[in-house]
């Protein structure tokens, strides 16, 4: 969101003092004289020195948030995963205790109404608030939603259910895109957003699906568990009964402290959840570096974006194959290399024309291999976890990659601060490091889900 509606138009202004118009015709190169660096080497002052000259509004240009104060747009960006990090870590309880859908339904709405009063928020430290609570309620309904499918998907389909969960990452930046470019009014965007997620609440709420028959089990609420079965066997048009039927599980006591303590008593566990944890911080920071970079990397913002989503559907699409012929391990493996390697081919300076380069193409390469990798490692660590403390672990991860995305809008920021390949070589080192962390892991291909810490093993 914060991409569309906080785009700072640096090559769209125009002179409006003498101060800028002397500059300007004193400059050799007039055709790059409205660019970003004449702006801030010269200490321009909207309003006196220039004027914004695009049409389309965006909170920036309201706010007169650019060049020194450019890391206000970071710190917006930034505090929408530190709210996600806060909901991630409330969620904990709240899948455990009211369960997955009812979780996910929560967040879903808390999300539409904060994207609702973003629209209306009267200055920079109210769109702050509001974008902490957007995230807040993101994370809850993406990783209750997930939890709740992967618990319902059979081992045979869990490659191919998780490779089309992330999909909608990628779908909703195309979405974004094509708002930020059809609206004119950086409220008028978050209006439109807030009614899509209006709808996708409303859609919780008619979805078919029952609860997790897994969630209820676990806390050994048999009857619960097979009205659960039951109501999905009737929205799959399957006729079945219960009688001399036994279900056979393993009841836990569900609480906080004893999911905390169960990491010291199952170390297998606790090494598993701190490996995801490096996988998700790894692939997070490069992601959305990336996201909040193509205004740097390519030459227009909504191509870059329109791109950079496409990019991500064809890596989430990718990862189904790749995990077939490859298992979950090596195929987790072989995308994250994907990102070190053009990550070091878009450090070479070719220009191809003056819209592409190698750097380019080659960013546009490691973003589907970046997409991949985060499709893979969802999948990864929710076959990785015991249904008892799936919720948890999810969350724990999950607020490891908020971190990353925290930290990823302020590195993108080193493309104006440093030479282009420092950024490029961080995301390769990055990316090495992830191959190193799935290494450790177990391959799950093939394997039933862990119910319990006890069938955790390394």
């Amino acid at each position: 969101m914060t991409v569309m509606t906080g785009n700072i138009p640096y090559k769209d202004w125009t002179c409006s003092s003498k101060k800028c118009t002397s500059l300007y015709a004193a400059a050799s190169d007039k055709e790059n004289f409205f660019t970003e660096r004449t702006m801030c080497d010269n200490d321009f002052i909207a309003g006196i020195d220039f004027d914004w000259a695009t049409k389309k509004t965006t909170f920036t240009t309201d706010w007169n948030i650019y060049c020194k104060n450019e890391a206000k747009l970071s710190t917006i960006s930034g505090v929408y995963f530190f709210g996600g990090i806060f909901g991630l870590l409330c969620s904990t309880g709240i899948f455990d205790r009211i369960g997955r859908k009812k979780g996910a339904l929560l967040g879903s709405a808390i999300t539409t109404l904060a994207t609702a009063a973003s629209a209306v928020a009267p200055n920079y430290e109210a769109l702050l608030v509001f974008r902490i609570m957007s995230g807040f309620g993101l994370m809850i309904n993406y990783t209750g939603s997930y939890c709740w499918i992967i618990e319902f998907a059979p081992t045979n389909l869990r490659n191919i259910a998780s490779g089309f969960y992330p999909m909608g990452w990628s779908i909703s930046s195309l979405m974004l895109a094509l708002l930020g470019y059809l609206i004119d009014k950086w409220q008028h965007v978050y209006l439109a957003a807030a009614g899509i997620c209006a709808f996708c609440t409303i859609m919780f709420i008619v979805n078919p699906l029952p609860e997790s028959p897994r969630f209820h089990l676990v806390r050994g609420e048999e009857k619960e568990a097979k009205k659960c079965l039951l109501s999905f066997f009737r929205a799959t048009g399957n006729r079945f009964s219960f009688e001399g039927v036994n279900l056979i599980y393993e009841k836990r006591v569900q609480n906080y402290f004893k999911q905390v303590s169960d990491f010291k008593r199952y170390p297998a566990m606790l090494k598993r959840t701190l490996l995801c944890m490096l996988c998700w911080f790894f692939v997070s920071i490069i992601g959305f570096a990336y996201t909040f970079g193509w205004s740097k990397i390519g030459s227009n913002l909504y191509t870059s974006y329109l791109l950079g989503a496409l990019g991500g559907s064809i890596g989430n699409v990718s990862s189904i194959p790749a995990c077939k012929l490859l298992g979950r391990k090596g195929a987790t493996i072989f995308f994250f290399g994907g990102i070190a390697v053009f990550n070091f081919i878009a450090m070479v300076h070719v220009q191809f024309s003056e819209s592409w380069t190698l750097e380019y193409v080659a960013s546009l390469l490691g973003s589907i291999s970046g997409s991949a990798a985060f499709a893979m490692v969802y999948l990864y660590t929710g076959e990785l976890s015991p249904t008892s403390h799936r919720g948890m672990i999810m969350c724990l991860s999950s607020s490891s990659a908020r971190v990353g995305s925290f930290l990823g809008p302020y590195v993108s920021l080193l493309y104006g601060i440093s030479d282009r390949r420092v950024p490029l070589a961080l995301f390769a080192g990055l990316a090495f490091c992830g191959c190193l962390a799935s290494f450790f892991l177990p391959d799950t291909t093939g394997v039933a889900i862990p119910e319990t810490p006890k069938d955790v093993k390394d």
